[in-house]
């Protein structure tokens, strides 16, 4: 018995090892949010709001198998949470990257299924505020893009740099061979984005690309990213300085989307506190002549473990013939 038992166990481990159990991650990310709106339409519907936020709470799954040597089966099941209702407009548990790949040892990694265009992906850390439901880089400028029916390949550093390459096909899911009117758009086409970074002691840089991605209606786009941890470069130890650049051809507008954004964010000392900052600059937002907008943001996160942080945040978004508006909020990030 005690023999059979040995084999028993021997036997499960093997299996165990030559299929391992995914990695189950996730945070959970909820904020109280006072929100207050004076309008600027022709409404002139002044609001204010209290509510709870589920910002980027998130739960996933992921793991790889060995296929040979050097080929491993990559994949990722990874879902949004509305932790404080039932819906959000997306339901409860909504996509977010999801994929099934290939990824070999020196030739890169091939994924396919819903994921971040390079395009979204090449502004790294810069944006400080990104956690956030409703400050940050995505509420002011188009082509923070999470895309269906996606193929997408990311290269090994090249040559021994640290220089990375990303590309995608945006697969069409309309079987046309039109246009869409005044734009450059082709209903019947693929869209495509990449991207081009450098990462490397603590100085990041990249630009990205996009092209007919319907679901932004953007004609094309291009933005250039960079940040630089000035501890790292023997400088202000704890400080993080970011900036962007991004112009985009809005479908059927005649005004292109141009935008600018800097941020800082600072570890202060040996103390559990970080703070931080970000202002943000839209010219002709979503293709709108003269709609410029601006936010200027302000946080502070208190680090109570490795896993919890609390959340404070302060921002004032005002957009042209449309709105001023004040947010601030505050809670709790917990991660697994």
């Amino acid at each position: 018995m005690k023999k059979i038992a040995i084999a028993s166990a021997i036997a499960l481990a093997s299996i165990t090892a030559a299929h391992a159990a995914p990695t189950v991650y996730g945070k959970v990310l909820l904020t109280g949010e006072y929100t207050d709106v004076d309008d600027k339409t022709a409404a002139n519907k002044d609001t204010s709001t209290t509510k709870l936020v589920s910002n980027s709470s998130r739960i996933g799954f992921k793991g790889e198998d060995d296929l040979t040597d050097t080929t491993k089966l990559v994949y990722q099941l990874e879902y949004g949470i509305d932790v404080d209702a039932d819906t959000n407009g997306k339901g409860q548990f909504y996509s977010r990257n999801t994929f099934i790949g290939l990824a070999h040892n020196t030739m890169g990694t091939l994924l396919a299924g819903r994921h971040d265009t390079p395009f979204k992906l090449a502004k790294g850390g810069v944006d400080v505020f990104n956690d956030y439901d409703n400050v940050g880089l995505g509420k002011l400028m188009v082509g923070e893009n999470r895309v269906n029916n996606v193929i997408a390949y990311k290269s090994p550093t090249l040559v021994g740099v640290p220089v990375t390459f990303m590309a995608a096909a945006v697969l069409s899911e309309e079987d046309k061979d039109a246009d869409v009117a005044n734009t450059d758009i082709d209903e019947g086409a693929n869209g495509y984005s990449a991207s081009l970074a450098y990462d490397q002691n603590g100085v990041y840089l990249a630009a990205g690309y996009d092209n007919n991605i319907q679901s932004s209606k953007t004609d094309s786009a291009w933005r250039l990213a960079g940040s630089v941890d000035m501890g790292k470069m023997n400088m202000v130890p704890g400080l993080t300085l970011g900036a962007l650049y991004q112009e985009t051809d809005v479908a059927d507008k005649s005004d292109d989307e141009k935008s600018w954004l800097v941020s800082g964010k600072y570890k202060i000392g040996a103390t559990p506190w970080a703070v931080k900052a970000q202002y943000i600059d839209t010219s002709n937002q979503s293709g709108f002549k003269d709609r410029d907008a601006q936010e200027i943001a302000l946080g502070a996160e208190y680090t109570i473990n490795k896993a919890t942080k609390g959340h404070l945040y302060a921002a004032q978004i005002d957009t042209d013939n449309v709105s001023d508006k004040t947010i601030v909020g505050g809670g709790l990030e917990y991660k697994f």
